[in-house]
């Protein structure tokens, strides 16, 4: 199934998930509603991660507060959200390294399971959207180039990483508005962190991303960096727990909530 071909409601994507019918990437389903990264975690590892999410928020926002152990029901993002079936693909860590892909975490649920959600950046480029800014990370088809910086997370107990960040080519007056969105924004990760000279954040060849694909910049336009919830990921494998659920890349979980809605200030 062809993601620009997206049904209407969050809902009936969910249920595509659950049933089995489609487990592909969801970049360019139900557009306009936030779609999070997931990480699931036992509880004896959820509040140094946790700590770790709250020490770097430009990185590792989250969306909701994490979960009580056990609980696989997410509410506040969706009334039928159960975390074991609605996301496409899930990836199964053990000791920080993939063990297992699967498209139901139902056979290895437990009870001291604690499930956290960021939100990823296809919520933001929505929102440059409503702004009249398309950049080309907002194309169904073009995966947002990621960048490994050489800027370093507070590190909280085994919990470490440098920041990841993504790439979009922007125009100075084009980035103008840009900052002027994530200003008026509670959006994770609205805000850009650098951009101009990549080398300065230590990256030495923008047509080699660490994650996804190399996004050409036109001659009137700039580099911009924004942080990305991938970073929680790098400090995953780091850490190296004994066991860690994830989805897979580009295989997200698609909410009821409204980018725009979670964009306004409050």
């Amino acid at each position: 199934m062809d993601p620009s071909a997206s049904l209407s409601a969050p809902h009936a994507i969910r249920k595509m998930i659950k049933d089995g019918d489609y487990t592909g990437p969801t970049k360019g389903f139900v557009p306009g509603f936030t779609q999070c990264n997931i990480i699931i975690l036992p509880k004896s590892e959820a509040y140094s991660f946790f700590r770790f999410c709250e020490s770097n928020p430009s990185v590792c926002k989250l969306i909701i507060p994490p979960s009580e152990p056990g609980d696989f029901n997410l509410e506040a993002l969706g009334k039928d959200i159960d975390i074991r079936h609605h996301i496409p693909k899930y990836q199964i860590l053990k000791h920080g390294q993939l063990a297992q892909e699967c498209q139901s975490i139902e056979p290895v649920w437990r009870d001291d399971l604690v499930t956290f959600a960021f939100a990823s950046y296809l919520s933001f480029d929505n929102l440059l959207g409503h702004y009249g800014i398309n950049p080309p990370s907002a194309n169904p088809t073009t995966p947002l180039p990621l960048y490994i910086s050489n800027l370093p997370c507070t590190k909280v107990d085994n919990y470490e990483a440098n920041q990841v960040l993504a790439m979009r080519p922007l125009s100075k007056p084009s980035l103008i508005h840009a900052i002027q969105a994530a200003t008026l924004s509670r959006l994770p990760f609205a805000l850009p962190l650098h951009f101009g000279k990549p080398s300065e954040v230590g990256i030495s060849d923008l047509k080699k991303p660490n994650f996804g694909e190399p996004i050409s910049c036109k001659k009137d336009e700039l580099p911009v960096f924004w942080g990305s919830s991938l970073t929680a990921q790098l400090a995953i494998a780091k850490a190296a727990p004994e066991f860690c659920i994830m989805n897979s890349p580009h295989h997200l979980l698609v909410t009821d909530i409204q980018d725009l809605e979670l964009a306004v200030n409050k």
